[in-house]
Parts: C-alpha cells; structure tokens; sequence
C-alpha cells in the first residue's frame, strides 16, 4: 500500500526564494523505518531532510537525515521544520506574541519559540547551551585546510586561537582577519575530512567581523558530506559563544552567511544570561509544498 505523506523544502535563515539553506521537513512520518527515511532524505536531496511527528499540543519529535545518515540536531533544520508548521498552521497561529514549542530530539528535550504578529510567523528561535571541547588543531595544518596563511587566522592581531565548540554539531572554529580573506579560501575537502574526523567534529567554521556585531561566516561541513553551508543556526551560535568567551562581543551578533555563493542567509545569535543558553533566530520560507508517496 503506498504512503503518502505531506513534504515540503524550506529555505531557513531567509524569507525568499534562492536564498538561505534549504531543508525538507516531511509531516506526520508516523510509521517510517529508519531505512525508509534514509532513503526520502538521499532523493530528496537537500542538506538535510526532517522526519516531524506530532507527540501532543506543540510538542513534536524530530530527527534529522542527510545524505550520511542520521544526525544528533540540525540548527537550520529546526528553523526550517517550525516555521514550516506555523505558516501551514499546524500550530494554531496567534494574533502577537509568541508560543512556546518543545521538540524532542537525540540530544533531550530542546525549547523552541514561534513569534507572530498579526497571525503572521515572524521569526523561530531555538534555545542551545554552548561548550568548548579541547582541539589538537594547529593554525599551520587550519593554514592547509582553508589555503590561506596562518597569519591571516586572527582579528585585529589580536593571536586569536582555533577553538572546538559544540552544541549538537560540532564546529571547529576560525577567525580571520577580513572579508577578502573569507572570500579566498580555497578548501581542501580531502585535509579537511580527515581533520574533523580526528577531532570528532562535523564542520569547520571560518568567520571575520570588524565590528563583534555584525559577522561574515563560511561553513564546511565534509563530517556531513557537505562542502560549504548556506546558513547554519549552529555556526551562528558557536561564533557568538567564541567571541563572549574571549571577551571581544556583548550579546548579540547578526550572522551572515552564503555571499560566497549568492545563497544569503542571516541569523541572529542572542546569550540569555537567565538560562545559560544561546537563543538562534532565523525567517522561513516555505519554497515548495507537495505529497511524497512510497
């Protein structure tokens, strides 16, 4: 008997078309095998594909495929899923203000809130503790990976350093020192795979800022076959956690990412002293509806 289930991709971290890091988020995959999803997430080939149940009143189970297999949590992704169920009212809409969701993943229980104005879906944001994790990672071997010199890994002379930070997904963490230098980086996938793999991570993050507000980011994630990332609400986070920990930002950045490739995404990134946790909030866009049979 054929299934059909409701899918749709999703721009996250944008509310346009063409833009932002795109994600397939299929509804109600009650009864779904594990193989099965496996195989949605390579057809639909998108970075990632979601797999939503609905457990009660806005509480949902999620879980996360790429290409590779299953994944602990995806930071686009969510945004991407919960604004998916908001436009498409799942959730029942508000006329202001905001509704708190819980999502259930591999890594616990994580809080996320839809904010409305005028029954309209404003903005997702998700809620993650940030931790540093010890790295082996040198600037010389970082130098190799990227193609650029390990003087050009710092803000401002600052002798900033490579740092291992997670929140689920797990970023190896670059400054450098400007735009242009962003922009020339030329990666070496196979060096940059064995690295993360060493390091039990899964991306490799490279941001600059001339002023701890605003930052410029480029993602590559080869842990998850990924050369390079749109938009990721994990990177966005692990950069704010990076330069509060340093002492170099307040609490909030806006992130900027895709330029490289004419794909931008923007998130913002906010420390919530009361909790301990980085809220990461980001647009959607639903870019197509449809029915999924197998």
């Amino acid at each position: 008997m054929t299934k059909e289930l409701i899918t749709y991709i999703v721009n996250a971290f944008t509310n346009s078309a063409f833009n932002g890091n795109a994600t397939g988020v299929v509804i109600d995959s009650v009864g779904l095998t594990d193989d099965e999803m496996s195989k949605i997430a390579k057809d639909l080939k998108q970075h990632e594909t979601v797999f939503v149940k609905k457990m009660d009143v806005n509480r949902y189970s999620t879980r996360f495929f790429t290409d590779k297999g299953e994944i602990d949590l995806c930071g686009h992704a969510t945004i991407a899923t919960f604004y998916a169920l908001a436009k498409e009212e799942y959730i029942i809409p508000i006329d202001r203000g905001t509704v708190d969701i819980i999502q259930h993943s591999r890594l616990g229980k994580i809080p996320v809130k839809i904010e409305y104005k005028n029954e309209e879906v404003l903005g997702i944001s998700v809620f993650l503790e940030g931790k540093e994790l010890e790295t082996s990672v040198t600037k010389e071997e970082m130098a190799k990976v990227l193609g650029i010199s390990k003087e050009d890994m710092d803000l401002e002379n600052k002798d900033l350093p490579i740092k291992k930070l997670t929140s689920g997904i797990c970023d190896i963490v670059v400054p450098v020192k400007d735009r242009e230098t962003l922009s020339k980086i030329s990666l070496n996938y196979d060096l940059a795979n064995e690295i993360v793999k060493r390091e039990e991570a899964l991306s490799i993050l490279a941001f600059t800022t001339s002023d701890y507000e605003r930052v410029y980011s480029r993602t590559f994630s080869p842990g998850l076959g990924i050369e390079e990332e749109p938009a990721s609400g994990t990177s966005a986070l692990a950069t704010l956690k990076y330069l509060r920990d340093l002492g170099l930002s307040k609490d909030v950045i806006e992130s900027v990412q895709g330029v490289s490739f004419g794909r931008i995404g923007y998130a913002t990134a906010e420390y919530i002293e009361e909790i301990d946790k980085i809220k990461v909030t980001g647009e959607g866009f639903v870019f197509l509806t449809g029915v999924l049979k197998i």
